[in-house]
């Protein structure tokens, strides 16, 4: 009689245990497929919906999210490197959330985390490596090194148009591996990023953007969402990058290391002019003391008025954005007020070469002269804006050709405006602002930067930059919403 009760108790235990084998089992599974899932997605907010793949992922004991091999694919032409010059490589990806184990248990029933609420959260990616140049943000840390993790890295080389990390180890330095951290905190329709570049024996970034939302969301949603970018600032230390990078080019273009340092500094300024930019004297001489000597240099501020998503892109490529940005430049104890200047914009054809030989090139195969500092063009005119058409705004008659030359302003010197930057002006009020640049909000489109020609009647016509010129276009009293003064 005992055996068999022992018998029976014994095959229930056995039981029980397969179920909690079971039980176990699935859990981990929904576990995995979640952490698979918040990979994923996490990928998706960093880098805007950008084409993506991982090896294998796992969650270590504190709740964290590990994946390995993550690769980031960008658009280009492979070139001679191959196809993996268009690839974006991290040896280690780890996705950090406050509440660890928490997150999964609160989400279990929810596999593909669409309910999924997303407050905080932190991705630090380890052993970066590109043969692109591309830095790992795409564009959102601007002209900063992929490896090098600092600003403008090779201007002012005749032959280099970004370092590898070879390039960086035949300078002499001694590099770690390259760490890309995005930290992202949401809460009250408000969004702060925290972005760290690190090549440790090279130099470090941080950058730092706060936004406010359309509405509030998860963070797993918010490139579904439109944001308004308030303020933005980058802080860079080097840590031997810049005398390193001003010691080798000028050994390889034969030139001593001030004579680069000057190259480097108009090769800057082209940039600038590029996107119809020129800076004050002051900011130009503090930024020169950092191309020499290297140290620490911060620059940011507050928006005079937001820069929405939808135009982020193409304000900061045609050079909108600086000037809607009252930024200070920090280096060397010194906190400079920065006075940007808007110019007609003068392209400069690299073909993805270095900016320095492409001067060199418009220059008739000369090497051009070198100013000491960077100075402002003399030849301003205002910054136009991106010319997307948009519902309520049409092309007027008048567009970029041989009656409007690409690189002479025919706009006459605008009138002193009676507000300060990111004032609002109502229609009526149009008048008295033509020449100036303005941010203008229409009803059916996304804001635009243009400059505002004139106002009369019912029709407002602004200017904007195309492909190989410019356009007119016209704006309904019936579509304007308003008008903020840019500059």
């Amino acid at each position: 009689m005992g055996s068999k009760y022992s018998r029976s108790r014994g095959g229930r235990a056995r039981w029980v245990a397969l179920a909690g084998l079971v039980l176990v089992g699935s859990l981990g599974y929904l576990v995995h497929q979640q952490a698979r899932v918040m990979v994923g997605r996490s990928l998706n907010v960093v880098f805007d919906n950008a084409d993506t793949e991982s090896g294998a992922v796992w969650v270590d004991f504190n709740g964290d999210i590990v994946a390995k091999d993550v690769a980031l694919y960008v658009e280009g032409p492979a070139g001679a490197a191959g196809e993996d010059a268009n690839v974006l490589r991290f040896e280690r990806l780890r996705v950090h959330t406050p509440d660890g184990w928490m997150f999964f248990a609160r989400n279990l029933l929810d596999r593909r985390l669409d309910a999924a609420d997303v407050g905080e959260i932190q991705l630090t990616f380890d052993g970066f490596d590109t043969k692109s140049g591309i830095e790992p943000t795409l564009g959102t840390l601007g002209p900063i090194g992929a490896l090098s993790a600092s600003p403008f890295e090779s201007e002012g080389c005749m032959a280099r148009a970004n370092f590898q990390r070879e390039d960086l180890a035949q300078m002499g330095l001694d590099l770690a591996p390259t760490s890309l951290q995005v930290a992202l905190h949401e809460a009250g329709e408000r969004v702060e990023t925290r972005i760290v570049l690190n090549t440790p024996g090279s130099s470090r970034v941080q950058f730092e953007r706060q936004e406010t939302l359309a509405k509030e969301t998860s963070l797993l949603k918010l490139p579904e969402v439109a944001t308004s970018t308030v303020s933005e600032r980058w802080d860079v230390s080097d840590r031997g990058f810049v005398a390193a990078r001003n010691a080798f080019c000028a050994k390889q273009d034969g030139i001593d290391a001030h004579a680069f340092v000057a190259r480097h500094l108009a090769a800057v300024q082209r940039l600038l002019e590029t996107r119809g930019l020129a800076v004050d004297p002051a900011t130009a001489m503090d930024y020169a003391d950092f191309a020499e000597k290297g140290g620490q240099i911060a620059f940011g501020g507050n928006y005079t008025s937001p820069l929405h998503s939808t135009e982020r892109a193409a304000a900061r490529k045609n050079g909108s954005a600086m000037l809607r940005l009252a930024a200070k430049l920090e280096h060397s104890g010194r906190n400079t007020p920065i006075q940007w200047r808007g110019t007609q914009p003068r392209p400069l054809e690299t073909q993805g070469g270095a900016t320095f030989a492409a001067m060199a090139k418009e220059n008739g195969g000369i090497a051009p002269a070198s100013a000491p500092v960077i100075v402002p063009t003399a030849n301003e005119a205002a910054v136009e804006s991106d010319a997307t058409e948009v519902a309520d705004i049409a092309p007027a008659p008048a567009a970029a050709g041989p009656e409007h030359p690409q690189y002479a302003s025919s706009l006459p010197a605008p009138p002193q405006a009676q507000i300060a930057p990111g004032g609002r002006i109502a229609w009526d009020e149009l008048p008295r602002y033509e020449g100036h640049i303005l941010q203008m909000i229409t009803m059916h489109g996304p804001p635009r930067t243009a400059t505002l020609l004139s106002a009369d009647g019912g029709v407002a016509l602004v200017r904007a930059p195309m492909e190989g010129g410019h356009a007119d276009f016209r704006i309904s009293r019936e579509a304007f919403v308003k008008a903020t003064l840019i500059q």
